[in-house]
């Protein structure tokens, strides 16, 4: 299949496939949980955490990569105002993040047997703070906005430039700790290396997207997970600076791959073109079906995890189409607008 890198009005298949994938993972990574308070409260033995564990420098990154990728389709650039590029941003990103972290803090409030229920006074740190997964909208608002001064101010047009952001920002996302938590600044310090990368590859796929190039990064990614297998296994021991390093290191050397040999798949196709509303609802859906088969005092790993996943998946789906042409609820909910319905045409003789 031929891949389309720079034309925006050609849809790129491989692209969704992608972000289904990370979609997919994202779920499934929410309904496992980070710890053993957290998601299906798994033990840190199990399967479940290995794989966890195994895919943890991907998962975000990926997601963040993909939108430098899609973000260099139509690039602000120097002579385009900075004015509806920051309205599109708040609309389609802040209104939903805003709106549905609120229902989910409230539900999460409200709802018995949900994990670490917060408390009321609380509220007012979601807007503020990293909260859920409504962390990643807030840290890539802040990624844009940085975006938005870079291209303004030129430096992200010729590789020389673009390579001293580059490290600059590896720089700092190894040093990511030492940012404010508000807002998120510190995820998207870390996360900024993979959105330039994203952005790079598609924005100078002649230099970065090369047989000899591919084969060199394809083999230090197999250099790094066999590093990090051996970790996961007990076979190695790293400090955490190291860690850092070799978490970055695999995670841009695996997004790299996966967006250079990107094919196409219909069902991860399908997710990633429902990507933001699953994203931000499906956690209603994995926590709705846990809930419920503890109700029913169904303790299966395996089942707890496929309708989690499922209910993840599919329920948000289900919530968009419900809403349907309601402008109001798709522009809270989805941050996107109906379209106006054309005038039928009176043809007369």
């Amino acid at each position: 299949m031929r891949q389309h890198f720079l034309d925006p009005k050609k849809k790129d298949v491989g692209i969704d496939t992608l972000r289904g994938l990370a979609l997919f993972l994202m779920v499934a990574g929410h309904v496992i949980g980070d710890s053993m308070d957290t998601g299906m409260r798994v033990a840190d033995d199990s399967t479940l955490r290995y794989l966890y564990e195994t895919l943890v420098y991907v998962r975000m990154p990926l997601f963040t990569a993909i939108s430098g990728f899609v973000y260099a389709l139509r690039p602000l650039t120097m002579d385009r105002p900075l004015s509806p590029f920051f309205q599109g941003k708040f609309r389609r990103i802040a209104i939903p993040m805003l709106v549905v972290s609120t229902l989910f803090f409230i539900s999460q409030a409200l709802i018995p047997n949900t994990n670490n229920p917060p408390q009321w006074a609380d509220m007012y740190r979601i807007y503020f703070f990293g909260y859920a997964h409504f962390w990643f909208l807030q840290s890539i608002l802040c990624i844009f906005a940085l975006i938005a001064v870079l291209e303004k101010a030129g430096l992200l047009l010729s590789l020389k430039q673009f390579g001293v952001v580059g490290a600059l920002s590896l720089i700092a996302a190894y040093n990511y700790d030492q940012f404010p938590e508000l807002f998120s600044m510190d995820r998207a310090v870390h996360l900024l290396p993979f959105f330039l990368l994203g952005l790079g590859v598609n924005r100078f796929r002649d230099l970065f997207v090369t047989p000899s190039l591919k084969a060199m990064i394809g083999a230090v990614l197999v250099a790094m997970v066999v590093l990090d297998q051996g970790y996961l296994l007990g076979r190695f021991n790293f400090s955490d600076p190291q860690l850092q390093v070799l978490g970055t290191a695999m995670g841009l050397t695996a997004i790299y791959t996966l967006i250079t040999q990107r094919r196409y798949f219909a069902p991860l196709a399908w997710l990633g073109g429902n990507s933001f509303e699953i994203y931000l609802f499906h956690v209603f859906g994995t926590a709705g079906g846990r809930i419920l088969l503890n109700k029913l005092n169904i303790h299966s790993t395996g089942l707890t995890f496929l309708v989690s996943m499922t209910c993840g998946l599919v329920l948000p789906v289900l919530l968009k189409k419900a809403v349907g042409r309601m402008s109001l609820l798709n522009l809270a909910l989805f941050g996107t607008e109906v379209p106006k319905a054309r005038p039928l045409k009176v043809v007369t003789t």
